[in-house]
């Protein structure tokens, strides 16, 4: 059996849930961060790139393909059911198959990979192109896209252990209002900290005070949070009753449409170079980003001065 060449890195059971039409007439409006454009699309022609999972080369052979079909499969069955149900899973083998397909989505986009070229160029940058890492016999300035591109799929690997670190933190469900419907980008899985540590950095997962977001669907979100920062939240009497049931019960938390507008704004920020949405009207918060901020068109990750970026660190 021929493997497909146009492989998905945002997966089309997610997208179609923010598309409208069915399986493969299913559409939805796409944002161009780049050039500001708007256009409509198919599901089958946004978030994959020609044989994204699959590596042949100097440094080996690999395919994970057939991996990130059998999670995709597990995953849209588990979310479907979170959309029918508006509840999360409780403890068991959906909730952890579940940590896994978060996990795996924030490791499989192409942000990963940028990321991994701009910090390449960096230290090239700073040190010179004769710099060598740790006794390899290649400078770091003779690697490139392909090398970078193996090592984001070896990557996938470590989804189980760092699965776990999800699986010890607070999971909370998002109900937007019909008026202000949640939106997805081409990285979906954000991060916010309020707690700011300055160059060290606070994104990491192991970072108190971490919030993470993976839309679902225009009405629902995910929340996955420490749990000090769970903790503080029952703390403010405005929030306890409502935030505390959705802990203890996995039903979801009605979101205001100022909180859905800071979450999509997340989307935008975090996103690599697309945008996606039901309605093309969702769409104009995301393009007055760009107006008033020019810098969000080239996404978020590895791209300031040594010294300067965040965003990147994982643990």
């Amino acid at each position: 059996m021929t493997k497909p060449k146009k492989q998905h890195y945002v997966p089309q059971f997610l997208l179609r849930n923010f598309a409208l039409g069915k399986k493969l007439k299913a559409k939805l409006w796409v944002l161009d961060k780049r050039n500001a454009t708007v256009f409509q699309a198919s599901v089958r022609d946004v978030g994959h790139e020609n044989m994204f999972y699959a590596y042949n080369g100097e440094a080996g052979s690999v395919d994970f393909e057939g991996v990130m079909e059998k999670l995709d499969s597990k995953a849209a069955a588990i979310i479907q059911d979170v959309i029918s149900e508006h509840r999360l899973p409780g403890p068991g083998e959906n909730f952890v198959w579940l940590s896994y397909y978060v996990i795996a989505q924030m490791l499989r986009t192409p942000v990963t990979r940028s990321d991994m070229d701009n910090f390449r160029d960096l230290i090239v940058q700073k040190f010179g192109k004769e710099i060598v890492y740790q006794g390899d016999t290649r400078p770091v300035a003779d690697y490139g896209p392909e090398d970078s591109k193996i090592s984001s799929i070896r990557l996938l690997r470590d989804v189980p252990k760092l699965a776990k670190m999800l699986q010890e933190k607070v999971w909370i469900l998002c109900e937007a209002p019909d008026t202000a419907p949640f939106i997805i980008a081409d990285n979906p899985v954000s991060r916010h900290n309020m707690i700011d540590r300055r160059l060290r950095g606070n994104l990491g997962l192991k970072n108190d005070g971490i919030e993470i977001y993976m839309p679902l669907s225009p009405r629902l979100s995910v929340q996955i949070i420490c749990p000090r920062l769970a903790t503080a939240t029952l703390l403010v009497p405005e929030l306890a009753n409502e935030f505390s049931g959705a802990m203890a019960n996995k039903e979801p938390v009605r979101y205001r449409p100022e909180n859905i507008e800071f979450l999509n704004s997340l989307q935008v920020q975090w996103s690599e170079r697309f945008v996606y949405a039901r309605h093309r009207e969702h769409l104009e918060m995301p393009l007055d980003m760009l107006r008033t901020h020019p810098m969000l068109q080239e996404g978020t990750g590895v791209r300031q001065k040594p010294g300067e970026f965040d965003g990147a660190t994982l643990l």
